[in-house]
Parts: structure tokens; sequence; C-alpha cells
């Protein structure tokens, strides 16, 4: 991609059309210079709104109508148009993008016309190389894909906005890797990672479904008190629900045996049921027919009405679709219309033009021809007045001369004394001030030698003030961790209380349904007794002989299975509400498990910080701070290594207070290093300033030594000069005397001031006419020219009037409209109202096919049967229902304890198995997301993190070729290096910068302002090396880099220039925004911007 044509309008401080050729500079690397606030940054902003749709900077982000120009009326509409190439050679094309923002337009009609204001949406045309306009809805979309770069990366490549372009040098890892994923596409290896920690959580949540699933599903066995191995198997259900889920196996065995002996009492009743549901079941069936055939008749009677109602504004509907149609036609004819006006205009300006040249052209031919014969008058009167007045003037130059001398001989001696005078005093003030300033100079000397170390220590200072606010951060993110634990504890205490009253609801219900339950079976038991017969089989026991049958309680006859079933839906909400907060009890002390190990890890690497830091930067008035809280910090790491879990929840309190004693200690000790920092602050630059003052005195001391030393040589070759012309003065004075010719001065001067007087009058008189010749002859030549210009453009003019009055003619015969008649419409209607219409005339067409199809489909369905009785059809529903329900309920006395049983075997029996692999499937799991994704002691380091290294390190390749030629060779980019990239924190992707001076690397932060913006500017271009060598569709051969010069010294400047320049030797367009003067004189092609009351203007200035 390169730029070639930029045009704006009504954008930023461009009020004005506005055009900048690409083009036009000879060389590749151009200057675009201009005050400030000039309007540099706006054509950076024009040039990426126009492919991105907003501006250039990320932090100040301006679209909409905030580039709409306050230099430009409201009716003039802003807009910015970009002509850029892709491709090289003969495979170069040219596309054509116009983007015109969201603005405000003055209204035209309506009460607010031409004084309000009305929003108007943003606009794109992408024109592609053949001259056909893609689609505005996808022209986004396919710039993008043209250009093969989103915004972000466009700017960190290509663009590099003022005041941003350090922000990749200096970001953190995270940040780095961030918009490394976006360039290089590595977001797979992020998504892995996230996947792993996704399923590794779902493996921890299904362990512990698993847990509550089995307590939860050992809950509901049912263990008859007249079963034999009642007592044994009933605490081994207790030692489930408390957790010790290592019986479960035990307890399995013994439920198998319950459930094999409750199946045998269950069977006898299943028949009887079989029948009874089959009954019901074809009842049902019929009832729910009759509900279809009804609903079916419901659905027919409404579509019918619908269509009766579409059928009373049919006619109103197709006239409403003709007048659609032609207000469509009347605004295509409209525009056709302006623009035949359009060309009738023109050329009837044209022609206006060329008459008047016409009939000014013979007038102007005479005025030249007598203009011409008026100036050769009165030069040659001119020409013979100069020769009189040279005459005199050399006779009376030659009297003046005479004069001048004898006066200047009679005042030589006098003068002569008091310049000698003059010079001996002169001679001996300036010996005294030399002394004074030889005197001078050694002490600034001495002062500034005291002060050279200055500015190291100003770096040392910023790299401490850096120092302490990343402490003073990570000190506040402790402080947060530490409030979230005691926050996380107070809602782990809450939801543990809220378990125990739930659980002990659940358990004081749970009894009383038991009880509630075997008295309903035992009055059930004594109901079946009282059917039992002599002689005939018991439908329990099969029993025919009935010597002790079960005599029924008077106590609890009124106990029925509706209460027992309310009783049972209470019991399993209260269940429900157990095992929901057990989880949430559960959850929330993991939580506070994370909470702890997060603070714990943060808090170390912050006590390891500050020991560090109480190695690097032992500050005068510190040590004894630093000893102390470094004691302190060393014991309380020891307390933590020697730490055991016992005792728990007195350890944690314990550990809160710790850190809460610690951190305080911590803040004071920041408290106190920021206030040294800051008198140190001050006295550095109260330093610095003084050393700044003492250099410059020192630059201008030799200049004023060399001066005075001038001074007393120039005053001796006066006072000689002075003698001299003493002597010499008398004998010239008398040959003066006897070589005049006037008698005076005065009569000299006044025969010459006539002859003066006359030659000027005469030679003024010549220039007038001259004047005029010349001013006529330019203005009939240029009468010639618009004659021709005009002859030749009227032409065009007429054929264009012609082809678009007869296009016009034409459209109104296709469309078989008068011109009266689109008038009329297109002053009556609006487009809108074209649209309004033809959206009733479609809306009502839907509603009549719905309906249409409604009723087709309806009777269909019905295919002629009757409606039904749906009284009778529910009645015998209801009735085979009561039956069902009296043979079920007989059913559920033997089923309901075998059917809980069985359920809780049957889902208890795989989770012992499902439990098992899930464990060692999690293990692995755990093992595999810690080492990936950074979170292993020794090894902070991910993978996606990992990967990007690969494109770091060729980045930096190309980046260190221009950065050891704009640093002389001194510095060189590099990687934290593997071993360290991952201690502590992830910092695979931080930079260091190796000096080849010292031999020695450090951070980058550490670097200065001129230095930063050479490894900034380097490392952008070492990124444009690689986003091109990866991807072999992008081609972009343009770069602007905004400001950050002026931080630079002469010889950084120049070689960063150099580095441009060969960077631009081959087909890369390259602009430097800048207000640098010294760069005016080193890049010889400057895009020129100034701004005035009317806005911005621009020009060109080219070698």
């Amino acid at each position: 991609m390169r730029p070639v044509k930029l045009t704006m309008q009504a954008f930023g401080s461009y009020g004005k059309l506005t055009q900048i050729d690409f083009q036009e500079p000879n060389q590749n690397l151009f200057l675009v210079t201009g005050d400030t606030g000039a309007g540099k940054t706006t054509i950076f902003d024009a040039l990426v709104f126009a492919l991105y749709g907003e501006a250039s900077s990320s932090t100040n982000k301006k679209d909409g109508v905030v580039l709409q120009s306050q230099y430009a009326e409201l009716n003039v509409e802003p807009f910015v148009e970009l002509v850029f190439s892709e491709g090289t050679g003969e495979n170069s094309l040219l596309y054509t993008v116009r983007r015109v923002p969201r603005h405000l337009k003055l209204l035209t009609r309506g009460a607010g016309k031409n004084t309000g204001s009305r929003e108007v949406p943003g606009a794109v045309s992408l024109i592609m190389p053949d001259g056909t306009e893609y689609p505005q809805k996808e022209a986004d979309s396919k710039l993008g894909e043209i250009l093969g770069l989103t915004k972000s990366q466009f700017m960190q490549v290509a663009m590099i906005a003022q005041g941003e372009f350090m922000e990749l040098l200096r970001a953190k890892s995270d940040d780095k890797k961030v918009i490394f994923r976006k360039l290089f596409n590595t977001e797979l290896y992020q998504n892995i990672v996230d996947e792993l920690m996704n399923r590794k959580r779902s493996l921890e949540k299904e362990i512990a479904q698993i847990k509550t699933a089995c307590q939860t599903e050992a809950a509901h066995v049912v263990i008859p008190q007249e079963y034999d191995q009642w007592q044994e198997i009933e605490g081994l259900k207790k030692q489930v629900l408390n957790g010790e889920i290592v019986v479960m196996d035990c307890f399995l065995n013994h439920l198998g045996e319950l459930c094999r002996t409750l199946e045998k009492s269950v069977n006898f009743t299943s028949k009887e049921l079989q029948s009874a549901s089959k009954l019901r079941d074809e009842k049902r069936d019929i009832y729910n027919s009759s509900i279809q055939l009804t609903n079916l008749y419901a659905q027919l009677e409404s579509a019918e009405v619908q269509l009766s109602e579409c059928g009373k504004v049919e006619a109103q509907i197709g006239e409403k679709t003709i007048l659609s149609e032609r207000i469509k036609k009347a605004y295509e004819i409209k525009g056709e219309y302006a623009r035949c006006q359009d060309a009738l205009r023109n050329m009837q300006t044209c022609e206006s033009a060329l008459k008047e040249q016409q009939e000014r052209a013979p007038l102007l031919k005479e005025q030249s021809q007598s203009a011409i014969q008026t100036a050769k008058a009165v030069k040659e009167t001119a020409e013979k007045e100069l020769k009189a007045y040279t005459t005199i003037y050399e006779r009376v130059n030659k009297e003046v001369k005479l004069l001048k001398q004898i006066k200047e001989a009679e005042k030589s001696v006098k003068t002569s004394q008091q310049n000698l005078t003059a010079a001996q005093t002169a001679d001996r003030k300036a010996r005294e001030d030399l002394e004074k300033m030889e005197k001078q100079e050694a002490d600034w000397r001495a002062q500034s030698e005291k002060l050279t170390d200055t500015n190291e220590k100003i770096a040392v200072w910023k790299g401490k003030n850096q120092e302490l606010e990343v402490l003073g951060i990570e000190v506040q993110e402790t402080e947060d961790l530490l409030k979230g634990v005691e926050t996380q504890k107070k809602l782990a205490k809450k939801a543990r209380e809220t378990y125990q009253k739930n659980r002990i609801r659940y358990d004081a219900k749970s009894q009383e349904y038991e009880s509630m339950r075997r008295i309903f079976l035992d009055e059930q038991a004594g109901f079946l007794a009282r059917e039992l017969q002599p002689g005939k089989p018991c439908p329990v026991c099969g029993a025919i002989e009935h010597p002790n049958p079960c005599i029924a309680s008077t106590l609890h006859r009124d106990l029925t299975r509706e209460q027992l079933e309310l009783a049972e839906k209470e019991v399993s909400e209260l269940r429900n509400r157990q095992e929901q907060s057990a989880g949430e009890a559960r959850s929330a002390v993991d939580i506070v498990a994370e909470k702890e190990r997060l603070l714990e890890e943060t808090g170390r690497k912050l006590c390891t910080r500050i020991l560090n830091d109480h190695e690097q930067f032992p500050e005068a008035g510190m040590l004894e701070v630093f000893d102390s809280l470094g004691d302190n910090i060393k014991n309380f790491q020891e307390s933590r290594n020697s730490e055991v879990t016992g005792a728990a929840q007195d350890q944690m309190a314990d550990n809160e207070c710790n850190w809460n004693v610690l951190l305080k200690q911590i803040q004071t000790l920041l408290g106190t290093w920021k206030t040294l920092l800051q008198e140190e602050g001050t006295r550095l630059n109260t330093a610095q300033k003084t050393l700044r003052n003492l250099q410059d005195a020192l630059g201008q001391v030799e200049e004023r030594k060399k001066s005075g030393k001038t001074a007393v040589e120039e005053c001796g070759q006066k006072l000689t000069e002075a003698a001299a012309s003493a002597k010499s003065a008398e004998a010239l004075l008398k040959q003066l005397n006897d070589s005049r010719e006037y008698p005076s001065e005065e009569a000299a001067m006044t025969e010459f001031n006539q002859a003066k007087g006359k030659w000027k009058a005469a030679e003024a008189a010549s220039k007038e006419a001259e004047k005029k010749e010349k001013a006529s002859s330019e203005e009939l030549v240029n009468c010639t020219s618009l004659i021709k210009r005009f002859e030749g453009e009227l032409p065009d003019h007429q054929k264009l009037y012609q082809e678009r009055q007869a296009f016009y003619q034409t459209l109104m015969n296709e469309k078989n409209m008068t011109e009266a008649e689109w008038a009329d419409i297109a002053e009556n209607y609006t487009r809108e109202t074209a649209e309004l219409l033809q959206k009733e005339a479609d809306s009502w067409q839907r509603k009549k096919l719905a309906a249409q199809t409604t009723a087709e489909t309806a009777g269909k369905a019905i295919d002629g049967r009757s409606k039904p009785d749906m009284e009778a059809a529910k009645s015998q529903m209801e009735e085979a229902e009561k039956v069902r329900l009296q043979t079920q309920t007989k059913l559920e006395l033997y089923k309901e304890q075998y059917k809980a049983d069985k359920e809780a075997y049957d889902i208890l029996s795989p989770q012992m198995e499902k439990r098992g692999k899930i464990i060692e499937k999690h293990t692995k799991l755990e093992t595999l997301y810690k080492l990936l994704s950074g979170n292993m002691s020794g090894n902070r380091m991910d993978l996606e993190t990992y990967v990007q290294r690969y494109y770091l390190e060729k980045i930096l390749y190309a980046a260190n070729r221009r950065f050891a030629n704009m640093s002389a060779g001194q510095f060189e980019l590099r990687m934290v290096d593997e071993e360290n990239a991952g201690k502590g924190k992830n910092r695979g992707l931080d930079l260091m910068v190796y000096s080849n001076v010292t031999g020695k690397e450090r951070e980058v932060r550490t670097l200065s302002g001129g230095e930063s913006f050479m490894a900034a500017l380097a490392l952008a271009l070492g990124m444009a090396d690689q986003i091109q060598e990866s991807s072999a569709a992008i081609h972009l051969d343009v770069m602007f880099v905004d400001e950050g010069f002026g931080s630079l010294d002469e010889h950084s400047r120049e070689q960063a220039v150099k580095v441009l320049q060969e960077l631009a030797g081959g087909s890369k367009l390259i602009g430097i925004i800048s207000h640098v003067t010294e760069l005016k004189q080193e890049i010889e092609d400057q895009l020129i911007v100034s701004k005035d009351e009317k806005g911005s203007h621009v020009k060109w200035q080219i070698s």
C-alpha cells in the first residue's frame, strides 16, 4: 500500500478543499513541517480516517462530529478522499476511498431553516481499479482485505502516532503479548492453556459433584426397621452422609441385598396396574385428539376474519404501490435534470466570458501602440537631460570633494589627538576586562567539574522513582488481596452457617416425614388386613391362613396420601437447599484457599523485591529503615516457611495480623523513601540548572576574550593613523585651496541642483511611460490568451449540455412522465414516502398470504370432521384415571421402598468407578496446565509467550541493524534470557538494552528520551519487516513518524535520518512530521503546513 493523493475538505483544521499529491516529491523521504497547531498531525489523522474510519491516536480517539472543521460552513460537506496504490511495477493497482464522517448539516427547510442543524450519518465509498464502486456495507471489510492489517497493526508499523510510538518499547510482557497476538495470530496457544484450565476445573467440579451425589443418594436410601441387618446398614449410611466415602463399597453390597428382598413384594400388583393404565391411555388419547380438533376450528375462524379485513383495503394498497413507483421515477429524473442545469450554467458562463474578452481586444491593441510611441519620445528627452547633468555633476563633484578635504584637513590634527586619547583609554579598559574574564572562567570551570555527574545522578534518581512507583502498586495489590481474603472468609463463614441451618431443618423434617410414612404404610397394611378372607391367599405373602392380621389404629385414620406427598415435597425442597448450601460453602472455602495462595505469592514477590531494592538503592538516611524492615521481612519469611498445617483457624487469623503489620511497615518505608527522593530530586534539578547555566556561560567566554584582544589591537592602529594624518593635513590644505573653481560651496550646489532636477523629472517621465507600455502589452497578451482558452472550452460545454439535455428528455420518455409531473411529485413527496408506501403494501401482502395459508392448512387438517364433545371425552378420561390411581395406590405401598433403594444403588455403583478415572485424569491435566500456563515455581513463562519469543527474536534482529547505526554501535536491544524469563513473573517479552561501551545489560526504561526514540523507531521498522515477511500479501510501502526527533542530539538525529533515507532508497515512502529546525536542512523535499484565520493550508517545497 502506497498513498498517491490525499484530498480533505471541512476536516479538522482544513476548511477549504485541500489536495496533497504524494507523487510530487523527488525523493521517497520528505518532511512535514510547520508551527505547533498548524495542522501537521491532522494530515496523519485524515489518512488513517480514510482507511479505518477513525483518527490515528489510540489514546485520544476522534470520530464523527468532532472531526468536522470549525473553519467551514455547515452547508459544506466534510470528507476525506485517499487514492492509494497496491502492488508494485506493472501489477500496481489504484484504489480510491472516500469517507464522510458523521457531521452536522444546516437545515434547508422547516422551523429551523438556515439556522438549525441536524446530524448526518457517515458514509464510505470504495472505487476499485476497474472504476466500479464496491458495495458500501462491505467497503470496510474489503479495505481490511486489501491492506491486510487492522488499524492497531497499521499504527504499530506504518503510522507511528505522536506520543504513542514508545508504548510497545516500554510495555510489560503481558501487554506485548496482547499486541503480538493480533500481529502474529498466536491466540491458538492461549486458547490451548484456557482449554486446559477449563477441563481441569470441569474435572474438579465433577469430583465434588460425585461426592455430593453419593451423599445425596445415600440420604435417599430407605431401610425398614424390620430388616434383619438394619443396624449394620444404618451405621454405614451415617458414615457416608458424614463424608466417609471409603465405606461406599460395603454399603453398596448391603444395599444390593436389601433391594433384592424388597423386589419380591412388588411384582404381585404390577399386571393389574398395567391393565388400568392401558385403559387410561386410550381415554387420554381420545381427549387429546378432541383438543387438537377444537384448536383447528378456532384457527380456521380466525383466518377467515383476517382475509375479510385484507379484502376491504386491497384497492387502497394497489393505489399506494403505483404512487410509490412514480415517486422513485420522479426522483431519478430530478437528479438528471440537476446535472443538465449545471452543464447549461457552465456553457453560458463560458460564452459570456468569451464575448467580453473579444470586445476588449481592439481597444487594448490601440492603447498598446499609443503607449509605445509615447515611451520612445519621453526616453529621448531624458537622455539629453542626462548628458547635461553628467557634465555639471563632474565639475561640482570635484569642487565639493575639495571643500570636504579642506575641512577634514583642518580637523585632522585635533581629531588625531582625540583618537589617540580614546584609544589609550580603550586599550587599558580592554586589558582589565580580559583579566576579569579569565578569572571568572577559572571559577566557572571549577564549579562545572563538581557538577559533571549530575545527569547520571538524575538517571539513577528516575530509576529509583520508577521502582518506588512499582513498589507502591504492588503494595496496593497486596493490600487489596488481603482485604479480599478477609471478605471471602466472612462469606465462607456465612455459607457454613447457612449450610448448618439447612441441614438441621432437613434432618428434622426428614425424621418427621419418615414417621408419617411409616404410620401411613401401617394404616394401609391395616386396610389390606380388613379384606383378608380365610382360605384365600394374602396379596403380600401368599399365605392362605391369617392367624394374626394387622389391627388398624384409630389414632391416624385422618392421615391422607396428599398430606404425605406434601410432606415429601417439603423434605425434597429442604434436601435441595441443603445440597446447594453445601456446594456454596465448599466453593467459598476453595475461593478462600485460592485467594490466600495469591496473597502468599504476591506478598513473597513484594518482600523479595524490597530486599533486592535494599541492595540496589542504599539511600542516605534509609539504611537503618531498610535494615530494620529487611530483618522483619526475613523473620516473617522464615516463619511463613516453617508453618505447619495444624490449628488452621488460629494460623489464618495470625497470618492476616502479620500481613497487616508488615504492610504498614512497608508503607512507612515507602513514605520515608518518597520524601527523601523528593528532596533529592529538588537538589538534583537545582544542580542541573546550575550546570546548564555554567556550560552556557563557558561557551560564550572564548568569544568575549577574542573580542577584548581585538579591541586592544584596533586602538594601537588608530593611534598611529591619527599621528600620520596630522602631519599631512597642513600641506594638503594649501594645495586644495589653490584648486578651487567656485567662490563657495553654495554656488556650486545651486548649479548642480538645477541640472539634477531637470534630469530627474525627465527620467521619472520616461519610467512612467515604460511602465504604462509594459502594462498595456501584458493586458493585451492576457486578453488574447483568455480568448483562445474560452474558444477551446466552449465546444466541450456545448456538447456536454446537449448530451445531458438529450439524456434528460430520453429518461422522461422512458419513465412516461412530463417535467411538470415529476416536479410536482418531487415537491410533494420525499424518497422516504416511497419506501413507507412500499413497506405498507408488502406488509398487507404478507398478512393476506399468512391468513390464506392458515385457512387452507386448518381445512385440510379438519378433513370434514365435526366438532367434538369435550365434556364427554374429559369425563371418560377422568374416570379411567381414577381407577388407575386406586390400583396404583396399592402397588406403591410395596414398590416405594424398593424404588428409592434401587435408584440409589443404580446411581451409586457407576459413580465409584467414574470417580477413580476422573481423579487420575485430573492429576495429569493439572500438571500439564501448570507447565503451559506458567504457574509452576521458577517457570512463570506461558506457552504463548514462548512462541512469541520466536517472532520477537526476528524483530530484534532487524531492529538492531537500524539501532546500531543510529546509536553509533553503542546499543543493542535484547530479550530477557530464557533462564530468567520465567523467574518471579512472566518476563519473556521484556526488553533489555545492552551497552557495547560498558558491556552490561539494563532496563529499557533507563534509556534517555532520545535513546528511547531511536530504540522505538528501530523496533517499529523491525516489526514492519517481520509483518512483511510473515504475510506475502501485505505490501506496505509507507511509513509516517509523528515527532520525537526533538529529543535527539545532532549526531543521533543525522544517523536516524540516514537510516530512514536508506529505507526510502527502495520503494517505501517515508514522511517525518516535525517542527525541528535542523531537519529542514537535512531533508530537502518538504510539505509546509501553515494556518491562518481561514484554517490550515499546505504547499510542497521540492528540492
